[in-house]
């Protein structure tokens, strides 16, 4: 049914961070597993169905004024993944500068980029479900329950928002206030990669073979997550001349079917210390210049 009053607050939201804010408002006691099929119908979305759809994973058709529209889903697709993407969708339908017809790739639903118009458009959706999904200031307040930064954490927030996780992994390090990345990595194979904003540049990208020392390649184990090992960072790290590179944490959550989830986090204590010995060292060298 149509929420006349929503639709109102949401008439002047223009980004995706506005549109969820107006929604959140709206309905301040949004539970954590979001009643994303709720809310569409409540701002005109009239039906939401899977389909068959070669190379495309959700697809929205909404008349000319986006008063009313439909999402539909790829068939057989994953139910939490099954909420990513028409959250996706609805950013597109509420996003008043997004088409009124849209057909969306897997590498649209992981588009971060803002080079064309088109990975704007596709990551503006992105932020919108992921948003809207799992809203900031909730996110937040359970990560800092769980406590430090740990690969099981990922996976119990996957479960308490009903996402997958890889949403609840890309949310995590966008939210953390540690420098730290995900990685996915199937048989060996990084699948891709999320870091947060000043993590250090990561050496390796989709397609790549995990590093052979990194505890993520090296462990057995089956279905537990490892303990933390301390490594050097030039195993993940792009090194620059002269620039040691800061030492990390390694983290890994071992999947069935060859899968695997990897947690780096920078070790804050030795990187502090190791830039405390470079800085001691160039002040002598400075001292001994003749």
């Amino acid at each position: 049914m149509i929420d006349d009053a929503l639709l109102m607050e949401l008439a002047d939201c223009g980004s995706p961070e506005m549109l969820i804010g107006a929604i959140l408002k709206h309905r301040p006691d949004m539970p954590r597993h979001v009643p994303i099929n709720d809310i569409a119908a409540c701002v005109g979305i009239v039906e939401i169905k899977d389909r068959e759809m070669d190379g495309f994973e959700g697809a929205l058709l909404a008349n000319p004024e986006k008063t009313q529209g439909v999402i539909a889903v790829k068939a057989g697709t994953k139910p939490r993944r099954r909420r990513f993407t028409i959250g996706h969708e609805l950013g597109h339908f509420l996003i008043r500068s997004h088409g009124a017809s849209m057909h969306c790739t897997s590498k649209h639903m992981a588009e971060r980029g803002r080079a064309t118009p088109e990975q704007k458009r596709e990551a503006e959706a992105n932020r919108f479900s992921a948003g809207l999904l799992m809203p900031k200031p909730m996110f937040i307040k359970d990560m800092d329950a769980l406590g430090s930064a740990d690969v099981t954490h990922i996976r119990a927030l996957s479960d308490l928002y009903d996402v997958s996780m890889e949403a609840s992994a890309n949310r995590y390090v966008e939210l953390s206030a540690e420098r730290c990345a995900v990685l996915f990595s199937r048989d060996g194979v990084v699948r891709y990669a999320r870091s947060s904003r000043d993590m250090a540049d990561l050496a390796i990208r989709a397609g790549d073979r995990l590093p052979p020392n990194s505890l993520t390649a090296r462990t057995k184990a089956i279905g537990n997550a490892t303990d933390w090992e301390d490594l050097s960072g030039s195993i993940w790290l792009k090194s620059e001349w002269g620039q040691r590179t800061p030492p990390i944490f390694e983290q890994c959550l071992i999947q069935a079917n060859g899968f695997r989830l990897t947690l780096l986090c920078i070790n804050e204590a030795e990187a502090d210390e190791q830039d405390e010995d470079e800085a001691l060292a160039e002040r002598w060298s400075y001292g001994f210049k003749k």
